[in-house]
């Protein structure tokens, strides 16, 4: 099955630098967030995803995260898909190669700053994710720095595979990272009018997570949370996202704390009576008043 799994990581690496540029039909969607999603929505449930690696995969009672942990090949090729057609349209936005060439380590991205509170937590699917949004964006990326699309999808999939093969350890990463320097050089220079390809370290580790308030109006409400990539990786998954034992990335709101979010974040509210409310919020649209406030949906007569 690894092996199987690292022939789909290259197979993989082709098909979504495609997904880049090309429309998703409305099957294909995986409810992507919209240019301006308002401030609080009150959602449907979310229907699951139209996903050919889904639905051969089979149903178990194991949770998302020991999944993940029992096939990461198959899991992290599941991992990349969701991000590209959810927060990948968001955080992928590219950057200008600088005047010293393209920047392998231009992005950065880290499960503390992709994933806000769920950076610790979220173990090796958060690994997982940011590193399917950093192989998405250079597959964008040097494309448009002149480097041709079979032989760059072929060489970052290797890079995937060794970071599989090695459970996303930062040692391994390194290693990877450099492997892929060098084979990017080497195309360089069977391919003209490329840009030159460097690895220079430019973070510095900053947060672009922020700590909002948790208010429910009318008072009483328990809601808990979870970021959106990480709802849809539970869909891709075949597992119900609103059940908080098998999509075990649910947190519950914070008494008298700030909780830290980092994008889309999708909420669940229990009330008294056993009322529920869903939704979504995007938490840049409260940096103004330093609190999101979830309110209960009327009820109908």
């Amino acid at each position: 099955m690894k092996t199987l799994g690292f022939v789909m990581l290259a197979a993989l690496a082709v098909s979504s630098a495609q997904a880049q540029t090309q429309p998703l039909s409305p099957s294909q969607s995986l409810a992507p967030v919209p240019a301006s999603p308002s401030a609080i929505r009150l959602d449907p449930p979310l229907a699951p995803p139209a996903n050919a690696i889904a639905a051969v995969t089979p149903l178990t009672a194991l949770p998302s995260s020991e999944k993940a942990r029992e096939n990461p090949a198959v899991q992290y090729l599941l991992m990349k898909t969701v991000v590209a057609k959810s927060i990948g349209v968001l955080k992928t936005r590219a950057l200008p190669v600088e005047a010293g060439g393209y920047n392998l380590l231009k992005y950065c991205w880290t499960p503390y700053n992709v994933l806000g509170e769920w950076g610790d937590s979220s173990g090796l699917v958060g690994e997982m994710t940011v590193r399917a949004l950093e192989t998405l964006s250079w597959s964008r990326d040097l494309g448009r720095a002149g480097y041709p699309e079979a032989p760059v999808a072929e060489a970052i999939g290797r890079y995937e595979a060794a970071l599989v093969a090695a459970a996303f350890t930062d040692a391994a990463r390194t290693r990877a990272l450099e492997a892929l320097r060098v084979e990017l050089e080497a195309l360089q220079r069977r391919t003209p009018g490329s840009s030159e390809i460097v690895a220079r370290p430019r973070c510095n580790q900053q947060p672009a997570s922020f700590a909002l308030n948790v208010a429910t109006a009318p008072e009483g409400g328990r809601p808990r949370f979870i970021p959106y990539v990480l709802h849809q990786f539970c869909l891709a998954q075949q597992l119900d996202p609103a059940d908080a034992v098998r999509c075990d990335y649910w947190k519950s709101a914070k008494a008298d704390a700030p909780m830290s979010f980092a994008g889309e974040t999708v909420y669940s509210v229990n009330w008294p009576e056993n009322v529920v409310t869903t939704g979504r919020f995007n938490p840049d649209e409260m940096r103004g008043v330093g609190t999101v406030t979830l309110r209960q949906r009327p009820q109908k007569k």
